[in-house]
């Protein structure tokens, strides 16, 4: 249960990129296909959304990365357009009886939440995660290093990378890795590499 309490923020942040981003969905494909219900639909996954957008940023951790100040930023305004678009969307449907999903207005403001949205899940993203560095198939290892077929940088698996890749088995060892000719990766061997 601790576990989950201390990942909350991880948790929620499916919810508004997911719902906000169908919620524009829904309307779009109502407008094209002249389908009432996915109007409603729509409006659902806002009012989730907004609930959601309310949720990822009350839970949102602490951080010293220097990428938290835009993302803290981007996800509050994200979460305000989507509180508004909600309570404007239901409001008017309660009382005037007029949904807004075809509005184009609504609609532009609608598909400006879906680019906060997707913005501030990218800066959260890159926080969390990684960069890949290098070409194709090179990937920085995680973990025990690189995989089969990669290249490693220096201090991956805490002891200055993984070794050399030889004849189908990776050779343990100092530095930096590389695939010799004719590995493709097997067992690991704890043999210095040479």
């Amino acid at each position: 249960m601790d576990y989950i309490m201390k990942n909350l923020h991880f948790i929620f942040t499916h919810v508004p990129i997911a719902l906000l981003i169908f919620s524009f969905v829904f309307d779009v494909v109502a407008l094209i296909f002249k389908k009432k219900e996915w109007h409603s639909a729509g409006m659902l996954c806002l009012v989730v959304g907004a609930l959601g957008a309310i949720a990822s940023v009350l839970t949102g951790p602490e951080s010293r990365n220097t990428l938290v100040g835009s993302h803290e930023f981007y996800a509050r305004l994200t979460m305000i357009l989507a509180i508004v678009l909600a309570v404007v969307r239901v409001g008017l449907l309660v009382w005037k009886k007029l949904e807004l999903g075809r509005n184009p207005i609504f609609l532009v403001a609608s598909l400006v939440a879906v680019l906060l949205v997707s913005y501030t899940g990218h800066l959260g993203g890159k926080m969390v995660h990684r960069d890949m560095q290098g070409g194709p198939g090179m990937i920085q290892g995680g973990p025990g290093g690189a995989g089969p077929g990669m290249q490693g940088g220096p201090g991956q698996n805490g002891q200055g990378g993984q070794g050399q890749m030889q004849g189908g088995q990776r050779q343990g060892g100092q530095g930096q890795g590389q695939q010799q000719p004719g590995g493709q990766g097997g067992q690991t061997s704890s043999a210095p590499a040479k």
